[in-house]
């Protein structure tokens, strides 16, 4: 019998209530048969035959789903049911549990998830989750550890990172994500934290991060469930952001209801529901050097009321010169001319038990506007509503950076309105945690937002006098002029798109449609200013090959396009995502860069330096450079379609790298260079003990990557191999041999 789109085999006297409303609940799969099995295994004949019978002339592989009354289908059955319909039957290896989203999921602790059967093979395990959502993957499959302290759990949503606790806290929690958290076939939900448990520590979410795909960590929301360990007076967006380096995007509160339209629910501190949010989808990005945090940006929000027009992101013209702006906290009634305390307004926290409408009653009118606007809400949204008066002080706002989702510095705090905040926030303030007793990694995540020292790197003996071999003339590179290098920009810079354009018209049209769908996907209510379509598609032509000799001309420190060309590279790359772990090439070095490299010296490198994040191919070189990364910036975003390289790595011209070990290459053994990069923070650190624990830790996570360079391997395309792989950074290029370092 059809229901819904299910078929239901069922026993001859009836079908049962649960196998009823599991049927009509089943989505429709465009791949497979939904068979609802409503009679027990009677070891797969009995059920071959129903099956068969119902299929009629259908053709499509089969996916079984018991009812309650069924029980579990084995292994033996779907083997047999296979065979007999001669084609491939996926059925689940453990307890279903039907999501409020519609979704089929096998817990993780109850089962292995859907295996697949075909006709005369092996079975094939597949995913936890149907329909699969196009986030399923390695990271979300299975129950993982991260740090020393955390449980990576599979929920129907995405995933649960969270500390062991007691079971009855557990139990609660998970039942809670499980039956009512939506489930978001393009959205990646991560929660963090529970209830009854330990803080979660942000290093360990930093480690489980490091594992995600960059495509996923695109489709990643997460979600504040529990406690998270974070600084004192910091925002848990704004701790993320800055523990993963890169920026991210945080649910405004529990999304619950179909996967179409979530309500977002705020969170009490018992973990029970609150109100329904206007702020769904908040964006943090990460600090830069010592700035202050930039102020959140609301990515989705609820409109208040119908009636209203949106003319910016989440701000709609209300009467008048009014605007209504919806903020973490609420709402927020002020004129169009946005006032100087915006930074503060925006950054208000959501209060689980109350909608904020902030307000200044100094405006003439807006009293009246603030009852109606009252008058306008839903009755449940009016209850919890509480007015809140801030001064207004109108202030020039900074001109918005394109490329970047926020890159705007936070504008200075009011004094009253600061008080103001503080007293709001006093009940809710919590001391300051105790630091993790051992960091995952003990060095700071930092940025070349500012001048390089000018002290030239030092090797570790200087070349010897005399006449030698052309292949032994390696020297570190000169330390160029200001105005030579390509990062940090100079004053007042501004990316010339005639000047990106010119020689590579076709390329730079190419490459202009992607980088403008990737932004419609990201922010698709603001428009791309010319001057970030210039810097991203500048770093998109660099990453293909098409450029005039940008690295070597950094590198020997001479005038030419090539340094405005490198600027606007610079730009564009540095809006890209942080990978904080290893990264690696192939090189082939020659006798005088072992030489320079036994003192364990530390270099800098003056043009781009290309690594990968995977190991590749060894044919190519006899030595593996391995790279611990601090501020390399992930480009599969923006890799050119036809010579992409999805796993490279990019760091910024001026980047400084210290030597950490060097093993030379024999006939039985591959060779090895292990640097780390360094961060402006260590200029004065000397080499104390300090410097050479981070050291030590640091090289022992550089020689587990090394030890995987037998195993599988990246392929890349030969030109890019040439022009951007296998440099070992720091080293001048011989006159006759550059870029063969």
């Amino acid at each position: 019998m059809r229901i819904g789109t299910s078929l239901v085999v069922h026993r001859p006297d009836a079908i049962t209530a649960p196998a009823r409303e599991l049927a009509s609940s089943m989505p429709a799969d465009p791949e497979y048969v939904v068979v609802v099995v409503d009679q027990p295994d009677t070891g797969g004949s009995a059920l071959g035959e129903a099956v068969g019978t119902a299929l009629g002339e259908e053709v499509r592989p089969v996916r079984l789903i018991p009812s309650q009354d069924a029980g579990a289908i084995s292994l033996a059955t779907a083997q047999k049911l296979a065979d007999r319909i001669g084609r491939t039957v996926v059925y689940p290896d453990g307890v279903v549990l039907a999501n409020a989203s519609g979704l089929s999921f096998l817990p993780p602790f109850e089962g292995n998830g859907w295996v697949a059967c075909g006709p005369g093979r092996e079975p094939a395990r597949l995913g936890r989750r149907f329909p699969e959502p196009e986030w399923e993957g390695p990271a979300t499959t299975d129950v993982q550890r991260a740090g020393q302290a955390t449980v990576v759990e599979p929920l129907p949503a995405g995933v649960w990172l969270r500390p062991d606790g007691p079971p009855r806290w557990l139990e609660a929690d998970r039942a809670k994500l499980s039956r009512w958290l939506t489930m978001r076939p393009r959205d990646l939900t991560v929660v963090l934290g529970g209830h009854g448990i330990p803080p979660l520590a942000l290093d360990d979410v930093a480690e489980w991060w490091a594992v995600v795909p960059p495509e996923t960590r695109a489709k990643t929301r997460f979600l504040s469930f529990g406690d998270v360990r974070i600084p004192s007076r910091t925002a848990l967006g704004h701790a993320l952001a800055d523990a993963l380096g890169e920026e991210i995007v945080l649910y405004g509160g529990l999304p619950v209801g179909t996967s179409e339209a979530p309500k977002f629910l705020t969170l009490r501190e018992d973990g029970s529901h609150g109100l329904r949010t206007f702020a769904e989808e908040i964006v943090f990005s990460p600090r830069r050097g010592s700035a202050k945090a930039a102020a959140p940006q609301i990515r989705r929000g609820r409109v208040p009321f119908k009636g209203l027009i949106e003319v910016g992101p989440g701000v709609y013209r209300y009467e008048g010169d009014a605007v209504v702006e919806v903020v973490q906290a609420g709402l927020w009634l002020r004129t169009i001319r946005e006032p100087g305390m915006a930074t503060e307004v925006r950054t208000m926290p959501c209060d689980p038990g109350s909608i904020l409408i902030f307000h200044d009653p100094a405006v003439d009118g807006h009293d009246a506007l603030v009852a109606n606007l009252l008058d306008r809400l839903d009755g449940s949204t009016r209850a919890g509503a509480k007015l809140f008066p801030v001064p207004a002080a109108p202030e020039t706002r900074r001109a918005e950076l394109p490329f970047a989702a926020d890159l705007t510095a936070p504008l200075t705090p009011l004094p009253r309105l600061s008080r103001l905040l503080r007293e709001h926030l006093k009940e809710t303030a919590v001391a300051e945690p105790a630091a993790a007793e051992v960091p995952y990694l003990p060095v700071e995540l930092g940025g070349q937002d500012t001048e390089p020292a000018e002290a030239d790197p030092v090797p570790a003996r200087e070349p010897e006098v005399g006449p030698r071999p052309e292949h032994e003339l390696v020297a570190v590179q000169a330390t160029p002029r200001p105005e030579l290098r390509a990062w940090p920009l100079i004053p007042g810079f501004a990316p010339d798109q005639e000047l990106v354009r010119a020689g590579r018209e076709e390329a730079f049209d190419r490459l202009s449609e992607q980088v403008l769908e990737i932004w419609r996907r990201f922010s698709p209510n603001r428009p791309m200013s010319d001057g970030g379509l210039a810097e991203a598609v500048a770093a998109g032509l660099y990453l293909a090959g098409d450029d005039p000799d940008v690295d070597g001309g950094l590198r020997a420190g001479v005038e030419g396009p090539h340094v405005d060309f490198a600027r606007c590279v610079a730009a564009g790359l540095q809006k890209l995502p942080v990978h904080r772990n290893v990264a690696a090439t192939v090189v082939s070095p020659v006798p005088g860069v072992w030489e320079l490299l036994r003192g364990n010296p530390v270099l800098r490198e003056w043009g781009f330096l290309n690594l990968l994040t995977v190991p590749e191919e060894a044919a190519d070189g006899s030595t593996d450079l391995v790279v611990w990364s601090v501020t390399g910036r992930l480009t599969a975003l923006i890799e050119p379609k036809d010579k992409g390289l999805p796993h490279r790595v990019v760091f910024l011209p001026g980047t400084v790298f210290k030597v950490i070990e060097v093993v030379e290459p024999t006939e039985k053994e591959r060779g090895r260079i292990l640097m780390r990069e360094m961060v402006e923070s260590e200029s004065g650190e000397g080499g104390g003990a300090a410097a050479k624990a981070r050291d030590d830790l640091i090289r022992s996570s550089l020689r587990r990557f090394a030890r995987r360079s037998d195993r599988a391997k990246s392929r890349r395309p030969g030109e890019a191999r040439i022009v951007r792989l296998g440099r070992v950074p720091g080293i001048a290029d011989p006159p006759s041999r550059r870029n063969e370092l």
